[in-house]
């Protein structure tokens, strides 16, 4: 689902830090309102610009059916100063168990025909969609060996389903865990940080020290833009009472 910005505008409300020309500035204005149009932002995705740079979009994702039902995951699109002569990367916040999602760098890579960016015929639009599409078991079912990026997970969703089974749902509970989604609130009121996800075979390991290349954001689990709040019970029946409203 498309997300306007805090301030109302679909944009950065700080000068881009990148220097972006008028023309980029532009084609990435265009991209983001096309996502308004109904049917091109998936349901169960939310997108906003960075504040600091029109060049990075948040996202999260509500995983709703598939092994990952029940996730929340949290990811970045970055758009080269090319675009759309190349292709946005899509970087998850935190580790996902998926055999197309590179362990390290936790990078998504689209399969099929997007794998193949064909400017002005492939848009952001269709990258949201496919990455939907690639959460599901259908999808899962699909992926080949050599496509593979992280080929532990794909073995083991062929070759050990339940294990694998058994490893997605754990993320997907911690993913959604009152500390992993409300991190400010949970460490106002106990006193410490937001737990980790649960280990994996393909988890790297890093020092202290470690940051991800992602324009200067570090793998600290910055929320950007996109803040989760808590509600009371009185504002939570107000909302059923609208949904139920809006759904006559």
């Amino acid at each position: 689902m498309f997300s306007p910005s805090r301030s109302g505008a679909a944009g950065p409300s700080k000068p881009d830090e990148l220097d972006i020309s008028p023309i980029l500035a532009a084609e990435l204005a265009t991209e983001y309102s096309a996502l308004r149009a109904p049917g091109n932002c998936p349901r169960g995705m939310y997108l906003v610009p960075s504040t600091e740079t029109f060049l990075r979009w948040h996202g999260v994702f509500f995983v709703h059916r598939g092994p990952y039902a029940g996730s929340v995951l949290r990811f970045t699109m970055v758009f080269p100063k090319t675009y759309p002569a190349h292709p946005p990367t899509n970087r998850f916040d935190s580790d996902v168990f998926h055999p197309m999602v590179d362990p390290k760098s936790k990078t998504w890579y689209p399969g099929g025909r997007l794998s193949h960016w064909q400017p002005r015929v492939h848009h952001v639009s269709h990258l949201l969609h496919h990455l939907k599409r690639s959460f599901k078991t259908a999808w899962l079912e699909i992926i080949t060996e050599d496509e593979a990026v992280n080929k532990q997970v794909w073995s083991l969703y062929h070759h050990s389903h339940q294990t694998f089974l058994s490893m997605t749902s754990q993320r997907s509970l911690h993913s959604s865990s009152r500390s992993v989604l409300f991190p400010s609130e949970m460490t106002v009121a106990h006193g410490s940080p937001a737990s980790k996800a649960p280990l994996s075979p393909t988890t790297p390991h890093h020092g202290h020290g470690h940051r991800r290349d992602l324009s200067g954001t570090s793998d600290a689990g910055d929320p950007g833009p996109i803040v989760f709040r808590q509600i009371g019970d009185e504002a939570g029946e107000g909302i059923w009472k609208e949904l139920e409203r809006s759904l006559g």
